[in-house]
């Protein structure tokens, strides 16, 4: 829906190559194999409800946890959807593995399987950390999760299904790295707190919100802001500047990295792929009043998990602020944490744990 989506899967067939030189990829975006017009359609409704009805997007996403014949009938209505049409895709690149970052592909991917269509293997990258139904298909042959709280999750959905932990699906090129040397390239204040706020390609949620209370929160605070797409998002923030040369608002970049290093704390709030790629960096994570649904469920793992702060108000996202810049020791120990978690763990070990792939 949004660009995490796509970045997992970049992610993904980059660690393809790496771990087999010479694959061949192909590429399917779900939606428009489902026919002229579901794209943008389907992005419509999805911005509409969580920017302006979540409350329905909330039922909807509680509705497919609380009644299992609701899920079930709606995987089931997209999955015969979506399924003939992928086939025609897999026949023409007769591929010798097949890998889903987003829901509503997996839900094609089973119907083929369920219907003896699809006969090699295939990996589901749970690119949130909080699996839903729609995520999870005892016909698939593994999924990919973010941290072992999850797999109860996933096997409440599925319970014969194979759930495994798996490293962040995102780039290389986000891993920990200098900070001061960050800084000096983006020409921050070395010595200040630096908040990174982010909340994807579409800027969704109190961006705005969260921009106003770091500033507030001291004038050793320095806010850089990734609105994405969202020029208007960037215009609003922007006429929160002081003049003080703290706060920086850009719109889509590239190198996310060097920004991610630079910072002391992401502050984002859906839980998607900037929570990912901050973790693949180690710099800890702050969700700022969650976005309905998903937003909320990922914030809530995370949390669970001790890999995120969750502040559900200014108030709380402002005393969080000064602790930390009050005691670094608190930010080296939420590094660590994350480092223990990621230890271990690369996206070209994982991608390939079907032993009839080995040589490939």
């Amino acid at each position: 829906m949004g660009a995490g989506h796509d970045a997992a899967a970049r992610a993904l067939g980059d660690a393809a190559r790496r771990r087999w030189p010479s694959c061949e990829l192909a590429w399917a975006d779900t939606l428009e194999v489902m026919g002229v017009g579901v794209g943008p359609t389907f992005r419509a409704f999805y911005v509409g409800n969580v920017r302006y009805t979540p409350s329905l997007y909330e039922f909807y996403f509680n509705a497919n946890w609380r009644y299992r014949w609701f899920a079930e009938s709606s995987k089931a209505f997209v999955g015969a959807w979506c399924g003939p049409r992928l086939e025609r895709r897999i026949k023409t690149f007769q591929p010798d593995l097949v890998i889903s970052t987003y829901p509503l592909g997996s839900a094609g991917l089973a119907w083929l399987r369920r219907h003896a269509r699809l006969d090699v293997p295939v990996q589901v990258w749970v690119c949130d950390f909080a699996p839903h139904p729609f995520w999870v298909y005892e016909e698939l042959d593994i999924h990919f999760v973010m941290h072992e709280i999850a797999i109860a999750s996933a096997r409440a959905v599925a319970p014969t299904s194979s759930v495994r932990v798996a490293a962040p699906p995102v780039e290389p090129r986000f891993a920990p790295g200098d900070r001061a040397a960050a800084r000096a390239s983006l020409d921050l204040p070395p010595d200040h707190f630096v908040a990174f706020i982010s909340c994807g390609s579409l800027g969704f949620g109190a961006v705005e919100d969260a921009t106003r209370t770091m500033l507030d929160a001291g004038d050793d605070v320095t806010v850089l802001v990734v609105a994405g797409r969202n020029e208007r998002l960037r215009t609003r923030v922007g006429e929160l500047d002081r003049g003080d040369g703290r706060l920086r608002v850009l719109g889509w970049v590239d190198d996310v990295p060097t920004l991610l290093r630079a910072a002391d704390v992401v502050v984002t709030n859906a839980g998607g792929a900037t929570s990912l790629e901050a973790l693949a960096t180690q710099t800890p994570v702050v969700m700022f009043q969650p976005i309905a649904a998903h937003g909320r469920a990922n914030a809530e793992y995370m949390m669970r998990a001790g890999l995120a702060d969750l502040c559900a108000s200014a108030d709380e996202l402002t005393a969080l602020t000064r602790r930390l810049r009050a005691d670094p020791a608190e930010l080296v120990r939420r590094r660590r944490t994350i480092a223990a978690h990621c230890a271990g763990r690369t996206l070209t070990a994982d991608i390939a744990p079907f032993p009839q792939l080995a040589g490939t």
